[in-house]
């Protein structure tokens, strides 16, 4: 369920390059397409000349829009230091489309539309979510906020570790309000998280070793949904495998029976860890909810 870290270097998918003379018309007014597929503006260009040069990082803040501008995902959600960093050399290996972010100068702020699948399937390897279907398109904006040589990362990497002493500490309390918040007992909690069975299951229960297919929908302490997986296409895997889900999940799955939905509440330690996931979506140090439904649990035996 975790994405390849590098997933975040490919957040850009369009193939296209910076100062490109060939382009085409596009049916998107102020965007400019050079396949017909991807579509690309400018909003911002930066007063800064410098480019990134092999062996720098690209400092970036990056959101996510459906096509009536509804935000859904911005890397300020993530804490400090509210940005993604896109390595020089990964993105130069990756492919042509990488061209516009290591030819964009400092402040440069572009805007793209691309098909939602590429954002999330080829790029981030991750299920659509519920409210993006095969086909539709949505909106990338990426802003330069930085272009650093190893010197300056590292410089920037200790400022951002020194933030992130009291980051834990922080998710602790929030952890502690959201319970008292929603009234959760504390006999829902063991093994370390929080365990609420929504409506009962009365098919096996899950098992080392059985075969599960499983619905959920994962959301932030705010609410905000972050992950989702449908009931038309689950999830499924051989209950026991390594690196299926997050190890949180995993426990509180473990205690389902099919046609079961529970709530389950995890902290970060058994969630995404202190560096947050790999695709960037969930920051570090977060707790994280997730409801679940397990449609349909097979005997290992059978």
């Amino acid at each position: 369920m975790q994405p390849m870290k590098r997933c975040l270097l490919l957040l850009i998918p369009v193939l296209l390059v910076l100062g490109c003379k060939h382009t085409a018309p596009s049916k998107y007014a102020g965007y400019t397409t050079k396949n017909g597929v991807d579509y690309y503006k400018y909003n911002d260009l930066g007063s800064s000349h410098k480019q990134s040069q092999r062996g720098d990082v690209v400092e970036t803040v990056i959101n996510f829009k459906k096509m009536n501008d509804s935000l859904f995902w911005d890397s300020h959600d993530n804490g400090f230091p509210y940005s993604v960093i896109l390595p020089y050399d990964t993105m130069y290996y990756q492919g042509s489309y990488q061209a516009m972010i290591l030819q964009a100068n400092e402040g440069d702020s572009i805007n793209f539309i691309v098909p939602a699948e590429d954002v999330f399937k080829r790029v981030l390897h991750l299920r659509l979510p519920y409210f993006l279907h095969k086909g539709d398109m949505m909106k990338v904006a990426v802003r330069v906020l930085a272009i650093m040589d190893p010197i300056q990362y590292e410089a920037r990497q200790k400022v951002v570790r020194e933030s992130r002493k009291d980051m834990d500490m922080q998710e602790q309390l929030t952890l502690i309000q959201y319970v008292k918040d929603n009234h959760i007992p504390d006999t829902a909690k063991r093994d370390n998280i929080y365990y609420m069975s929504l409506s009962p299951g009365s098919g096996p229960k899950v098992e080392h070793g059985s075969r599960v297919s499983v619905a959920y929908n994962g959301y932030f302490l705010n609410g905000r949904l972050f992950d989702s997986v449908s009931v038309a296409n689950p999830l499924q895997f051989k209950f026991g495998d390594t690196a299926q889900v997050i190890k949180g999940l995993e426990i509180g799955i473990k205690r389902m029976h099919e046609g079961e939905k529970a709530k389950i509440i995890i902290p970060s330690q058994l969630a995404f860890g202190d560096n947050g996931s790999s695709s960037g979506l969930v920051p570090p140090y977060t707790s994280v909810v997730y409801e679940v439904t397990m449609l349909k649990v097979t005997d290992p035996g059978k």
